[in-house]
């Protein structure tokens, strides 16, 4: 290890995230070290992530976004009195002269200019947002949601009834949340577009998209799936007018332009900085750029996938808090490196919760990987307990060697405690058995006897001894015998949409427990597809069938639960 530098001068720049992470980590590591931080805003240290929840009124005052636990407001102050290094609102680093090793900083109340020396340099100058690739009007009621201000200004004209109607353009993360937010307190009349057929469509396959959009459509939110925006005018009531591609005008009282965002690297541009393909700053896996004495991290640089090995951009709060601590640890001569990404990621959509880690079906087949996958519907503890939740969960593996690949899940049940546990089995290598082997804790207020994610093993190994999962958007063969093996009730309350008059399908409905007793009325040489409500109930009838010489049968996974929302 080398020897440290007590004395050293290390400049961060950006205080959201990455940077006081790595401020607060480095001088307890070097309690001598000059370290200085620049903060463009006025606010500092403060929850980006919980920005949506500010604006839907869930969280009283922007404020609360920037305490700690114990109430203390992280401002320069806290950070110079509790931390032990010297924060600077107000300041926008301009310039950096990496042969000098200094840096300009532009004071914004004052608008003066002053030189600042480093020997090492920390960048964490976020994302900004995505520019819209369509003509857009200015005004203040068309805007992103990025910034403390973007929640404010929507917070303020919310709490006055002056916004009826809001549009968001774009499905992804933050359009999601802003559909909640808008909706849920304040009553808004959501319309939401995205220009791929599913909301969040870089990260759930289009069947776990569906249970999101069946979930937001109870909720009386409008979908414009597969729409794109042409334009964005004002009206003649000079209220924001979107203009799709099919010739439609919607008019709202407020537009938000959820498109994503992208890695803020100007600065990195001027000076000489390596960028990558995927637009963000390239560091290696220390989070040094191509200059050794300068440090990236958070939403400003690319990070590496760890099953694909590929580059990917993933501006993630939790990421940006571990690159900060990766940095000072590097810094300070302990050489910690940073693995790479899994894409582990939840979301909160009304009373739907929805979670992925790993590859989508579609992403792993980009990646050439060859694949199974397994659907399953399930609920979080036991049936018999009072707060019983349902959800769905959708594995993906590599069907050469089992390794496990990715998971998604969506439900009203408990989905976060499984993201991690496989988010550790990916980090792992893991495979199919490791899947039976996990012990997880259980008592029925927190678990079932047998975990999803062992019922997920167990449905891989059922495939590939010849039981056939499948989804039921996949059905297209003419003459197919749909049978439903729920009870009654179960029928009555919710029946199953799959007799297709034009294909010829045929439904019939014999519950599990007469099946054995009533199999004569099936014929073996049909071509079956059994549907319950999650799915264990028709892997059972196919065992029956199978046994029974039944060859052609197949199982929709996860069930009506899956299928139907």
């Amino acid at each position: 290890m080398a020897e440290k530098n007590e004395n050293i001068r290390v400049i961060i720049i950006g205080g959201v995230a990455t940077g006081p992470k790595a401020g607060a980590v480095l001088i307890r590591r070097m309690p001598h070290a000059y370290i200085t931080l620049f903060q463009k805003e006025d606010n500092i240290s403060y929850g980006t992530c919980g920005l949506p929840y500010f604006a839907s009124g869930d969280i009283g005052t922007f404020e609360e976004l920037t305490m700690t636990s114990y109430g203390t407001k992280r401002d320069a102050d806290f950070f110079k009195n509790t931390k032990g290094f010297n924060v600077i609102t107000g300041a926008e680093v301009v310039g950096i002269d990496r042969a000098n090793k200094n840096i300009t900083v532009r004071f914004l109340d004052s608008g003066k200019s002053a030189n600042y020396d480093y020997d090492k340099l920390v960048l964490a100058i976020g994302a900004c947002p995505v520019q819209p690739p369509f003509p857009i009007v200015l005004s203040p009621l068309i805007r992103s949601f990025t910034r403390p201000d973007d929640a404010l200004h929507f917070r303020k004209l919310a709490e006055r009834g002056q916004i009826n109607k809001i549009i968001i353009v774009g499905g992804g993360f933050i359009g999601c949340e802003m559909a909640e937010a808008a909706a849920s307190l304040w009553g808004i009349d959501v319309t939401l577009i995205e220009k791929e057929n599913q909301l969040l469509p870089y990260i759930l396959d289009p069947e776990m998209s569906r249970l999101i959009e069946s979930e937001f459509k109870r909720k009386g939110i409008t979908l414009f799936a597969g729409h794109l925006v042409e334009r964005i005018e004002l009206d003649q009531d000079e209220k924001p007018q979107v203009a799709l591609n099919t010739g439609e005008a919607i008019s709202g009282d407020y537009v938000f332009l959820c498109m994503g965002v992208r890695p803020e690297i100007a600065l990195a541009q001027r000076c000489g900085l390596e960028i990558g393909a995927k637009g963000g700053i390239v560091v290696n896996d220390r989070m040094q750029t191509s200059d050794p004495d300068i440090y990236a991290g958070g939403d400003c640089v690319e990070s590496k996938h760890q099953l694909t090995g590929k580059k990917i951009y993933m501006p993630m709060g939790s990421l940006a808090n571990r690159h900060g601590l990766i940095i000072a640890e590097n810094i300070a001569g302990n050489p910690v490196s940073f693995p790479g990404v899994l894409g582990a990621f939840l979301i909160k959509a009304f009373d739907i919760n929805a979670g992925a880690v790993g590859l989508s079906e579609n992403a792993a087949i980009s990646a050439g990987f060859q694949i199974n996958t397994v659907c399953g519907s399930f609920v979080d503890k036991p049936d018999y307990y009072p707060e019983s939740k349902p959800f769905t969960l959708k594995m993906v593996y590599d069907k050469s060697d089992d390794r496990l690949l990715g998971l998604q899940a969506v439900g009203a049940g408990e989905i976060c405690r499984r993201i991690d546990t496989f988010s550790i089995l990916l980090q792992n290598k893991a495979r199919i058995k490791d899947l039976l082997d996990f012990e997880h804790g259980y008592a029925p207020p927190y678990s079932e006897a047998i975990d999803s994610l062992h019922h997920l093993g167990s449905m891989a190994h059922a495939r590939q001894k010849g039981i056939h999962f499948i989804k039921p958007e996949n059905v297209e063969e003419k003459d197919i015998i749909w049978l439903d093996v729920r009870e009654e009730d179960e029928v009555a309350s919710l029946p199953w949409p799959g007799m297709q008059k034009a294909l010829n399908h045929k439904l019939m409905h014999i519950p599990l427990g007469n099946l054995r007793n009533r199999i004569k009325e099936l014929d073996s040489s049909s071509n079956i597809i059994i549907i319950c409500r999650r799915g264990p109930r028709s892997y059972q009838a196919a065992v029956i069938l199978g046994q029974a010489g039944f060859k052609n049968v197949r199982v929709i996974g996860g069930g009506t639960q899956a299928a139907l929302g």
